[in-house]
């Protein structure tokens, strides 16, 4: 019986990733959009926050995008009143980013350091662009990303789009397994979900609006105290009766984690977010649509749990079936996301197909609480926040 169970599982498995490597290879073959006649200006709006991971880079990476009107991009870097390391760093970049880059301060609204909304409320008063894109302090954008988005957003009905994330920390264990964790999921998640409903969320990484649809939707206004910034927007944008589009845009994100407890720390916020701020707001068939497409993640790891029980050949010939294609269309993805695992690295992968899912399971069925830049807060179910102390990591 329990061989049975595991093949069942296996080839349950097994077909999960084929279909969804199928939705992949159609997405990534299709057309691009036509580039818009003319190109509009843009603002990027950069919330800047203490302790930001690669910031040089990632700052060094917008100063190299390629734009047919790069004079036409405006750069505002928004920085905490108190954090001097990070304003000394933009500053040191404002030469380079073009005439119309510009440092922004924000007063904190919480215990110590502005929230992001409140970074950005500060920086939206000097933005001028007929685009404003939203990009986080640790996000390096490709050349082509610029233009990709703003070709995206010149389409019909389009009112948010947004892009892939690469994760390219590889130098610790932990780093590398929040690297490997998103690449090999990233894509399998969220692509494949376009082919059975309109995205009901934007990626907070980056994504970029027209000016008049950001004034539509109300902007920011009634997000202060609120975390779920990138959902919201979102849910406004598809309330207008406009769609949040998903671009085959990949940037890359560099993300360097410590120790065990920060990786462990960074997992559970990802996963108490969506939980708290978005599953309320989605409607029984985005439920529905999002269980199935999130289902196949623990498959591999159920495959393990009856093989260790049974201790069959058939069991362990199906954990390797499954090992094999996990592994296979990981390495597929990279093709798509422009950027190759180091050998060193793939001792690690068989961590994220087989633990992973447990510690997401774990996450999603635990408390409201998370860490993040040095704050510990309770996320209630809507979006609200609250900071209970500060812990300075």
């Amino acid at each position: 019986m329990l061989d049975r169970l595991s093949t069942g599982l296996t080839l349950l498995y097994v077909l999960d990733r084929l279909l969804k490597l199928l939705a992949l290879w159609r997405f990534f073959r299709r057309p691009a959009p036509p580039a818009p006649a003319t190109w509009p200006t843009v603002s990027l709006l950069q919330p800047i926050t203490r302790g930001a991971s690669g910031l040089d880079d990632a700052l060094g990476a917008r100063a190299a995008l390629d734009y047919p009107a790069a004079i036409q991009i405006q750069h505002l870097l928004i920085c905490d009143q108190g954090d001097a390391l990070s304003q000394a760093t933009a500053r040191a970049w404002l030469p380079r980013l073009g005439p119309h880059a510009r440092l922004v301060l924000a007063a904190p609204d919480g215990p110590a350091i502005a929230s992001k909304i409140a970074k950005l409320q500060a920086g939206l008063p000097h933005a001028r662009g007929e685009v404003l894109v939203f990009i986080d302090d640790d996000v390096a954008p490709r050349p082509d990303a610029l233009c990709q988005l703003v070709t995206y957003l010149a389409q019909p009905n389009a009112g948010a789009v947004f892009g892939l994330a690469c994760y390219t920390a590889w130098d610790g264990v932990w780093s590398s397994l929040m690297s490997l964790f998103v690449n090999a999921n990233a894509l399998t998640s969220y692509i494949p979900l376009t082919y059975l409903s309109e995205p009901y969320t934007v990626t907070g990484h980056l994504f970029a609006l027209r000016r008049p649809v950001f004034d539509a939707i109300g902007g920011l206004d009634g997000l202060a105290g609120r975390i779920d910034d990138d959902h919201e927007v979102a849910r406004r944008v598809r309330r207008c009766g406009l769609r949040c589009v998903q671009t085959p845009v990949v940037y890359d994100v560099r993300n360097d984690l410590p120790s065990a407890r920060a990786y462990a720390v960074q997992m559970r916020r990802w996963f108490v977010l969506p939980r708290q701020t978005m599953a309320p707001w989605l409607t029984r068939r985005e439920q529905a649509v999002s269980l199935l497409g999130s289902v196949g993640l623990l498959l591999p790891g159920l495959v393990a749990l009856l093989a260790l029980v049974g201790r069959s050949r058939v069991a362990w010939r199906n954990l390797a079936v499954c090992l094999a294609s996990f592994g296979l269309v990981y390495h597929l993805g990279e093709a798509w996301l422009g950027r190759r695992t180091p050998l060193r690295r793939w001792p690690l992968l068989p961590l994220v197909a087989l633990v992973t899912p447990f510690q997401i399971m774990a996450a999603w069925l635990g408390g409201d609480e998370i860490e993040w830049r040095g704050q510990r807060m309770s996320v209630r179910r809507g979006g609200q926040f609250e900071v209970q102390e500060e812990t300075g990591v």
